[in-house]
């Protein structure tokens, strides 16, 4: 790509403030006919992009969508994905992303607390969508053309075609605090809630992302692994359109690590981000005979915390530092990271907080804590949500009195503002009065030679209110059983912290983000082991 990178100033500035739609209009008027996005094979040009943009946008007003109206997306990875979210930015309708791996009660739950107008999916809707909405006054609608569904729903692009507004549809004027996007947490606690967050929100952040893209050598196409209904995945959409890179999409639940490093190979990707996982089965799946990863400088890991083993040998196998950051979907993603930080890259550490992003450690009474003390992070700043969706009894509780968002996170902070995060406090094990944080025994077991992946969690106990417990793949051809584990970390950590129930499984469930789902290995070990059972 021969392309100028673009001054993240410009982006701030008029005309490119207020909505956040104005901020791709630069990269359509001067890469019109450079290639915006490629997947699978397919491919749109900047110019080809805008129409559909505009064709979408048409099709949600003529199916009665107005600004500020809610409108679930069900659409995986694609360019379809790009083109609804840029058409809600366009008109003002608030895209609400749902996750492409959602079934029936997941789908209704979303759409009824979104208060969502419409669905779109892509081709025709499946028996569980169709189900899901038959109660709500919600309709379907469909990226495929009409002629490519049975009539259970509108097509967009027949709807914009039929549409009869004159010439191209203009840019809907937004403020900073107007809501542009409401996706739902992962619900690990209670029901998801829906984040409000706004064009400021994304604005900054955006500028945030393309400044470190000009003003680095790492020029070049933009890869997404992550999946877009997930905040980071979506913000890299954003952000590299907006830079007016060509951006190269896969899906991640067809996760293929050779397909990953062949399409870093063919497009000389720079860098890309992932998570701990999807790391691991890039260092199982690299052939340096069969693979030329010369242009990866640099990769970026978010989602569950990664291993130091794991970090060591991406770095030593493809000769490309791979950096740690830290944000929530409540922040519109990152807060901090390492890669921005001052003073380098240190291991442990998610970094030190982005420039506009204020930060601080407290205790249980709120108090600031000083170097080296843990506590919960607080964060604030512009990339900091607006609240949840009619849930003012939440937004009183992760809101303080002076603007900071609790974030639910344990961490510490080193003498040049370096932090480090423990786990989350809902996942502290409290053992025999003892405080017991998950990541330390994770970051042990991954010590350990033979083991792949570990989760480590709490279960009930009626003696020590709760206990250890740990599942953990192992790698190939290792020779370990359960007993072992547990011998290994009662070598390493103190009596307390080791798991006192290990499973050795064949894989772990996770995310469609590719996190671990503790949550469903806590109900299966609760069930199993909780008071002593077997």
């Amino acid at each position: 790509m021969d392309r100028e990178p673009v001054p993240a100033e410009s982006l701030l500035a008029p005309p490119y403030d207020g909505n956040i739609a104005a901020l791709l209009e630069r990269a359509i008027d001067g890469d019109s006919d450079e290639t915006a996005i490629e997947h699978d094979g397919e491919t749109v040009t900047y110019r080809e992009l805008d129409a559909l943009i505009d064709r979408y946008a048409r099709g949600l007003r003529a199916a009665g969508l107005e600004p500020d109206d809610r409108l679930c997306v069900y659409v995986p990875n694609s360019i379809d994905f790009c083109a609804v979210i840029w058409a809600c930015c366009r008109t003002g309708i608030v895209a609400s992303p749902l996750n492409p791996a959602y079934r029936r009660r997941e789908i209704e739950y979303q759409v009824d607390h979104a208060d969502a107008k419409a669905v779109v999916v892509t081709g025709s809707p499946a028996d569980h969508v169709v189900n899901a909405v038959a109660d709500l006054e919600a309709e379907i609608l469909t990226t495929a053309p009409g002629s490519d569904v049975d009539g259970e729903c509108d097509s967009l692009a027949n709807l914009g075609e039929s549409g009869t507004d004159e010439g191209r549809i203009e840019i809907v004027d937004r403020a900073d605090d107007d809501v542009l996007l409401q996706p739902y947490t992962s619900g690990t606690t209670g029901d998801p809630k829906g984040v409000l967050l706004t064009h400021e929100n994304f604005r900054v952040q955006i500028a945030t992302s393309v400044s470190g893209y000009s003003a680095s050598p790492l020029q070049g196409d933009a890869l997404i692994v992550l999946p877009m209904y997930h905040i980071t995945g979506l913000l890299g959409m954003l952000s590299s359109l907006c830079a007016g890179r060509t951006l190269h999409l896969l899906r991640p639940d067809r996760w293929d690590p050779e397909r990953v490093l062949e399409v870093i190979d063919e497009f000389d990707i720079p860098s890309f981000i992932g998570v701990a996982t999807m790391f691991n089965d890039l260092l199982e799946a690299y052939d340096p005979d069969a693979h030329d990863l010369e242009s990866l400088q640099r990769a970026g890991q978010g989602g569950d915390k990664l291993p130091k083993p794991v970090q060591r040998e991406f770095e030593e196998t493809f000769d490309a530092p791979l950096s740690e950051g830290y944000g929530l979907t409540e922040t519109t993603a990152t807060t901090h990271t390492l890669r921005r930080s001052t003073l380098g890259i240190r291991a442990g550490s998610v970094g030190q907080p982005i420039g506009h992003a204020r930060s601080k450690i407290v205790d249980e009474n709120g108090e600031e804590l000083g170097v080296g003390e843990e506590g919960e992070i607080l964060v604030e700043g512009p990339q900091v949500m607006k609240g949840y969706y009619k849930n003012p009894e939440a937004n009183e509780a992760v809101f303080t009195e002076d603007g900071f968002f609790k974030t639910g996170d344990i961490g510490s902070r080193d003498e040049d503002n370096y932090y480090y995060v423990e786990g989350r406090e809902k996942e502290m094990i409290l053992t025999a009065g003892y405080n017991v944080y998950p990541r330390e025994i994770e970051e042990t077991l991954y010590d350990h030679p033979g083991v792949l992946e570990a989760a480590v969690f709490g279960v009930p106990d009626e003696r020590r209110g709760e206990t250890v417990a740990a599942a953990v793949t192992t790698t190939e051809g290792a020779d370990l059983d359960e007993e072992a584990i547990e011998s290994y970390v009662l070598g390493e950590l103190a009596p307390y912290k080791h798991p006192r129930y290990v499973e050795i499984r064949e894989e772990l469930p996770k995310t469609g983000s590719g996190k671990v789902r503790k949550t469903v290995l806590e109900a299966e070990f609760r069930a199993a082991y909780a008071d002593g059972g077997e």
